[in-house]
């Protein structure tokens, strides 16, 4: 007795994973987040390298804000264009 189609349940399988993108996943610094974010709201806004901006090395703090430059973490830098600011500086706050 013969049939007349395969049985072999894979070979639908395998024809359908050839057909499905293959999913990208990249791996983003968070100044890199946040540059994308503005850019998509439309502001020009570029990531620096982390730790290659002076403002890097200076400590986290300010006095119209409560935070301890032992308690926040640089996350780096991110150049806008075209406002009346230059630099958002991301940090962690623990």
């Amino acid at each position: 007795m013969e049939h007349a189609h395969s049985s072999h349940s894979h070979d639908s399988h395998d024809e359908h994973d050839h057909d499905e993108e293959p999913v990208t996943v990249k791996k983003m610094a968070p100044n890199e987040v946040v540059a994308a974010s503005l850019g998509e709201r439309g502001v020009v806004a570029e990531a620096v390298a982390l730790g290659t901006h002076p403002l890097e090395s200076q400590p986290c703090y300010s006095h119209q804000f409560a935070s301890n430059p032992r308690f926040t973490t640089n996350k780096g830098m991110v150049k806008v264009r075209n406002r009346n600011f230059d630099l958002v500086q991301v940090v962690q706050k623990h």
